[in-house]
């Protein structure tokens, strides 16, 4: 699997998980997490449906920079999809030439 296709499809979960349109997970979580994740979160979001896979990247970094100091006062599932993202951003591609 190529690492662009392993950060879409994590980045894809965090921000199903998240930003879905009832907003329940969302209001669920403590206001410091929701404080610094929404906005950067978003910007994912955003360069998931319109960006590049350099701005994609570029987004995921910034999230992960607001995210990972919040990490332990997330959910479990949360913080687990924070930590797979940040996995899917370090790994080199498995895909063969």
């Amino acid at each position: 699997m190529s690492a662009d296709h392993r950060i879409r499809r994590a980045a894809t979960h965090i921000v199903n998980l998240v930003l879905t349109e009832d907003y329940q997970y969302l209001d669920a979580l403590p206001d410091a997490v929701e404080i610094e994740i929404v906005t950067p979160l978003s910007a994912v979001g955003q360069a998931l449906n319109e960006g590049t896979p350099h701005e994609l990247v570029r987004a995921v970094r910034l999230f992960l920079s607001c995210a990972l100091p919040m990490e332990g006062e997330m959910p479990a599932d949360l913080a687990a999809a924070v930590t797979e993202l940040r996995f899917s951003l370090t790994q080199p591609s498995t895909t063969r030439l």
